[in-house]
């Protein structure tokens, strides 16, 4: 994710000036030292709505290989250049299958209708080296298209680039932004009514707003980031992953906020370099009320009471508070209780 500012405040300032003090966040430090006259310093920030997916993959899971497949690498990783994409921090998921039979993918469950999909389904991702160069790792949908019958429904709908090349590109060494909720997908299975018999494994492809319109009541049962087999040499990176709920954002530590001040909280005076207090140290250099003299032999105004004129107060007019709106105190904000 990006660079945001968190501001400190007066007091958090000198405290952390004080002690040279190290802020860390989201894998970036900064150093505050004596000499800093900035309150600004760039943080990385948490971002509303966004889950920070850190090196042990919660709420992920490894999907462990089956039958004649053999585990790949799924990590957090920040080895790549740049390590994410724009808005994505400083870290991404890592998958590499360096043999032909390997696999590497993550999985969470999910329950939610496959309609939500369609406006928010989306990720990023890089392709650091390929055995072949159109190959990035796909986003999966399990998907159960009958939940009313748990002997059937069940299949898994892949989107990948290479099946969306009209829209998608596959740029080696560049992050890149998958919109697949309107893109292409296909299904490992037969649906009745989208996908035939010989149309599955990935024969066709179909939009996500058909599945749904073929069958209504499908629902997804959960998301999967997978670099599958067959794709020798691949080193590739995924982050940003959208969902109907949230950003999944993979990070090697989590970013933090330093907190405002306490708003009860009394600012601190620094203390006068030579004792005492700021603005007494003169006792008004030696002059006694207006500089040593009274009103220079004028009494009041100049000597002249109003040059004759009868002055009323404020000119005459009555000045309403505030140009004669009521004024709610501290911009309309309920002011802290403070005891």
């Amino acid at each position: 994710m990006g660079q945001h500012r968190a501001k400190l405040g007066r007091r958090g300032m000198a405290a952390l000036a004080a002690a040279g003090a190290l802020i860390v966040g989201g894998g970036a430090a900064a150093m505050i030292g004596t000499s800093s006259a900035d309150p600004l310093l760039p943080v990385p920030a948490p971002v509303v709505g966004t889950t920070y997916v850190l090196p042990d993959l919660a709420p992920f899971s490894r999907v462990t290989p089956t039958g004649s497949a053999t585990p790949g690498t799924s990590e957090v990783s920040d080895a790549f250049t740049p390590p994410a994409p724009t808005g994505g921090g400083e870290a991404s998921l890592r998958l590499q299958t360096p043999g032909e039979t390997d696999k590497a993918a993550i999985a969470k469950a999910e329950d939610s209708p496959l309609a939500e999909w369609i406006p928010v389904a989306a990720y990023s991702a890089y392709q650091n080296e390929a055995g072949n160069p159109i190959q990035f790792p796909s986003y999966q949908l399990q998907v159960d298209y009958d939940p009313a019958d748990p002997a059937v429904g069940f299949s898994t709908l892949t989107y990948e680039p290479i099946y969306n090349p009209a829209t998608d590109s596959t740029t080696a060494n560049e992050w890149h932004r998958y919109q697949a909720g309107a893109g292409q997908w296909c299904s490992t299975r037969a649906i009745p009514g989208v996908i035939a018999e010989t149309e599955r494994s990935c024969n066709a492809t179909r939009t996500l707003a058909q599945f749904v319109a073929a069958q209504p009541d499908i629902r997804v049962t959960a998301l999967v980031i997978n670099q599958g087999t067959s794709n020798p040499g691949l080193d590739a990176g995924v982050d940003l992953v959208t969902t109907p709920s949230t950003i999944y954002d993979f990070e090697l530590t989590e970013p933090v906020v330093i907190p405002d001040p306490d708003p009860c909280e009394e600012p601190t005076t620094p203390a006068h370099p030579g004792g005492g207090e700021w603005g007494n140290e003169h006792e008004n250099e030696g002059h006694e009320n207006n500089g040593g003299h009274e009103n220079e032999g004028h009494e009041n105004n100049g000597g002249h009471e109003d040059e004759g004129h009868e002055k009323p107060a404020d000119e005459g007019h009555e000045q309403p508070d505030h140009g004669g709106e009521e004024q709610p105190d501290n911009g309309g904000h309920e002011p802290p209780q403070c005891s």
